[in-house]
């Protein structure tokens, strides 16, 4: 599968928009099992709500560091985590354990000074599909934030098997239609349009136990985004999901621009602020 790009590594997080600063943190590397993080702590907050926080495709732990200088600065934590690409875990995004992300949920809702009943997610791209398998399987996570997202799991980088374990077992996957004739988005849309079994394959989003904030991109090159968002936003309400649902698109490609960034900053921040 191509490289896709995601959203908060390319453009939000890496830009040079500054929102109001309110506190100052401390950036703790965690010890805990196996994972490769790092932990921002809003410094004199008592039991501030925190947000777990990975990239997509690109690996390594860079997306979850600049979500944290994001948030953190407004009084939220934040746990960066790489899940492959990093010393000690997967060099590529193939077969990743879900039980790696579940001990990161652990880490979070036992941490001292932490509100473990406040735990959010955020990912974009190839991350969005564990951030909704994760907050699907798991209660604890009780707001979530996907940019540019799937709607269902697809294939590894590098086997012909899917990106995602748990228990040992295959998380259900597709891999888009080989014909380097047709445009990548066009082939990610015909594997969709060709799906029998949807209830295998479609995540059941209609689980979460929280609101759901969707950030897409009309002009998608790498996938469709902007329909996979409304075909959330469809499912959720045919299965009278109790939580709010957002759903932002903008007029960019997969990476989003410069010039959408300031907003949508402000959007991710504000969303947990309120719902955290």
């Amino acid at each position: 599968m191509h490289k896709l790009t995601v959203l908060m590594a390319a453009v939000i997080l890496n830009s040079e928009v500054c929102l109001a600063d309110t506190c100052e943190y401390t950036i703790e590397k965690v010890g805990y099992k196996n994972l490769v993080a790092n932990l921002y702590m809003p410094k004199n907050v008592v039991n501030p709500s925190v947000v777990i926080a990975f990239g997509g495709s690109e690996g390594g732990i860079s997306t979850g560091n600049s979500t944290g200088e994001m948030l953190a600065p407004h009084c939220i934590a934040v746990l960066g985590i790489a899940f492959f690409k990093e010393q000690g875990l997967s060099p590529t995004l193939d077969q990743i354990p879900l039980e790696y992300f579940f001990d990161a949920v652990d880490f979070v809702s036992q941490f001292k000074g932490i509100d473990g009943k406040r735990i959010g997610m955020v990912s974009g791209s190839r991350g969005s599909e564990a951030a909704f398998l994760i907050a699907s399987m798991d209660p604890r996570i009780k707001s979530l934030v996907v940019a540019t997202p799937s709607e269902v799991a697809w294939y590894g980088r590098t086997k012909s098997k899917s990106a995602w374990t748990y228990k040992g077992e295959d998380i259900p996957a597709l891999t888009p239609e080989d014909d380097d004739t047709i445009p990548q988005v066009k082939r990610f849309e015909n594997t969709l349009n060709s799906v029998k079994d949807w209830d295998r394959y479609r995540f059941h989003v209609d689980v979460i136990n929280g609101p759901i904030f969707l950030i897409s991109a009309e002009n998608d090159e790498i996938w469709p985004s902007k329909k996979m968002s409304d075909d959330l936003v469809r499912y959720l309400k045919a299965h009278d999901f109790k939580y709010m649902v957002k759903h932002d698109s903008y007029a960019t490609g997969h990476g989003f621009s410069k010039e959408a960034a300031p907003a949508i900053k402000r959007s991710v921040v504000d969303w947990f602020l309120e719902t955290l």
